[in-house]
């Protein structure tokens, strides 16, 4: 896979537009909708970060956090329920960016499901650089299904982060059988696996375990329908073998969102973030 070059303006922030957020952290949180720069294009994103009270602890900067969502350009789409999933985070202590993709959402170009789309994520890595209540030295990254894989490709990328955990992520795209709609999808992006397997490979964390050199969390559900958790155990598997450090969480009655074992999902991430938050990296 070709390294993806940051050119001078990526991770450039164009407008912020503020939102409104949920009662429950409205005193606690702030959220916009961003547009940045990436590739020469315009990607439409979303910025909430901690509102911080005079004080103790003013002017400190939070660690970033950077969330990937799933789905195929508007299919998952960061709606109103993930807008409220990325306040909350928010309201964890962390600066949580987050993009739609390039393509999505009145943003330029064209999503291409883990190809030069994954330079609208580490762009957003390099946005946070320059925020001031962001400390871009301790940054995190949460993905779920295609996101998950988005993940995958930053830490194969070499994105600087303290610790990752992804939820139903595909790490074999060429695994058959496949639900019918993903067959479909695959074959309409990259064709044939068999004529035509180097997109698969390139997306598929399977096939490049070793450079996934980032402490990863894995939860995957037994009832899920779209992603077999049987990827995530393939790849568990592997990084023991490395001796990389990761963790795997199954739910046997959990679906491909986890939302039957929400709490549990989000404090597995968060439990694995603070154990990463303020060690020092080897």
């Amino acid at each position: 896979m070709e390294r993806l070059q940051r050119l001078p303006e990526d991770g450039i922030l164009l407008s912020r537009k503020s939102m409104e957020v949920q009662e429950e952290v409205r005193d606690h949180v702030t959220l916009e909708r961003i547009l940045y720069r990436v590739d020469g294009l315009k990607v439409v994103g979303f910025l909430a970060k901690p509102i911080v009270a005079e004080g103790a602890g003013a002017g400190q900067p939070f660690p970033v956090l950077i969330y990937n969502r799933g789905g195929y350009r508007t299919f998952s789409k960061i709606k109103e329920e993930a807008l409220h999933r990325i306040a909350g985070y928010a309201a964890r202590g962390y600066v949580v960016l987050a993009s739609q993709y390039r393509g999505n959402d009145g943003g330029q170009g064209r999503d291409e499901y883990g190809g030069a789309d994954v330079k609208d994520v580490l762009a957003l890595a390099w946005l946070a650089e320059s925020l001031p209540e962001a400390d871009a030295g301790r940054m995190f990254m949460f993905g779920h299904s295609r996101g998950g894989m988005m993940t995958y490709l930053c830490i194969r990328h070499g994105l600087n982060l303290r610790a990752a955990a992804v939820t139903s992520a595909p790490a074999d795209l060429a695994r058959r059988p496949l639900p019918f709609a993903l067959e479909q999808l695959y074959g309409d992006l990259f064709g044939d696996p068999e004529e035509n397997p180097a997109p698969y490979r390139e997306r598929s964390a399977l096939c490049w375990p070793e450079l996934l050199r980032v402490p990863l969390l894995m939860q995957a559900g037994g009832a899920d329908k779209r992603v077999d958790a049987e990827e995530s155990q393939l790849l568990a598997a592997k990084l023991e073998a490395l001796g990389y450090p990761h963790k795997l969480v199954l739910y046997p009655e959990g679906d491909h969102h986890l939302e039957n074992v929400r709490a549990a999902r989000d404090e597995a991430v968060f439990a694995w973030f603070a154990q990463w938050r303020d060690r020092e990296k080897s």
